[in-house]
């Protein structure tokens, strides 16, 4: 089943040239060749952007990350102010990324709630983070709010609290300007930033701080972020150089969405083509693997299924 005329749509991804930029852009071929009369244009955009730009009409189709779009769909504070109902899903928990708290070694510390200790009792740290507005440093600050800490904290304690591109912070941590990072992404393989915690690690000693399980399970209950249930939120033990132990994470998972004004049977195809070439998606980056065809791909989006993407997990067996 394809578009009978040709049409062109519109796909806000990450940032030019990172992971969901690629896999937009290769799907999209991928779903051209199966359909020659559908076009679809990337365009960059950001985790926090997307719903908003989706529901306004300026695109058709964005990826998105879970938490996020729960929020936007919902209007939940602090993240969002209104409502965005313009927001429909075709597929959940493609992929899952990690929220890396990187330390030096030589800080002695090896989890999360001993970092936010070190700020409330108003240590002088050093940390790099990324820009506010990106999921990193939204749930970061999440994170760090449940233990009564905060990044605003270290610049009142006189410390050193900086935010820049990955590849910067990659250089300040390696050159001893900073002694943490703090960075989102999936794990392992060599898509997007994932090689910049590599970097890191092959540089200096390192740690990568644990999240303790009350901070796991107060994420997934307050905000949606993956449960401990799934058995997704561990990074492994040698994922990378010098980090043999198995460190609990904070994790969320990645969907895609469509605006709920486009045609049925185009969802339908999307859907259809994204469910059936798993093994494509992983070709592009193995955080994908995590994906789900049979069961969670429809079972744990955030926001309504499409209709055009209901049909198509009817007709697999899916849902009901």
């Amino acid at each position: 089943m394809g578009c009978k005329e040709q049409v062109t749509y519109t796909w806000a991804a990450g940032g030019e040239g990172g992971g969901w930029y690629k896999v937009a852009r290769e799907f999209s071929r991928l779903l051209n060749k199966n359909d020659p009369k559908v076009t679809i244009n990337v365009i960059p955009g950001g985790g926090i952007e997307n719903p908003v730009s989706l529901d306004q009409g300026d695109v058709e189709i964005a990826w998105g990350v879970g938490y996020v779009n729960r929020a936007a769909y919902n209007g939940i504070a602090p993240l969002f102010r209104k409502k965005h109902k313009n927001l429909m899903s075709v597929a959940g928990t493609l992929a899952v990324d990690y929220y890396h708290f990187l330390a030096a070694r030589d800080q002695g510390i090896t989890t999360i709630e001993q970092l936010a200790e070190k700020i409330k009792s108003g240590e002088k740290i050093n940390l790099a983070a990324a820009a506010a507005g990106t999921t990193d440093y939204v749930m970061a600050s999440i994170m760090l709010n449940y233990y009564g800490a905060s990044f605003d904290m270290i610049r009142e304690n006189g410390g050193v609290f900086t935010q820049v591109a990955y590849r910067d912070m990659s250089n300040m941590f390696l050159n001893g300007e900073v002694d943490y990072a703090v960075v989102n992404l999936g794990m392992p393989g060599a898509m997007g930033a994932v090689t910049i915690i590599t970097e890191m690690t092959v540089g200096r000693l390192s740690v990568l701080l644990a999240a303790p399980n009350e901070l796991i399970d107060y994420c997934h209950t307050t905000w949606r972020t993956v449960s401990r249930s799934t058995g997704l939120t561990m990074i492994p033990g040698g994922t990378y150089p010098g980090i043999d132990n198995d460190v609990p994470a904070v994790c969320h998972s990645t969907e895609i969405l469509v605006s709920p004004n486009l045609p049925e049977d185009f969802v339908y195809t999307f859907t259809k083509t994204l469910n059936e070439n798993k093994d494509f998606l992983i070709q592009l980056g193995t955080s994908y693997s995590v994906f789900d065809p049979g069961g969670a791909a429809a079972k744990s989006v955030q926001v309504p299924l499409h209709p055009g993407a209901v049909k198509y997990y009817r007709e697999a067996g899916v849902i009901k």
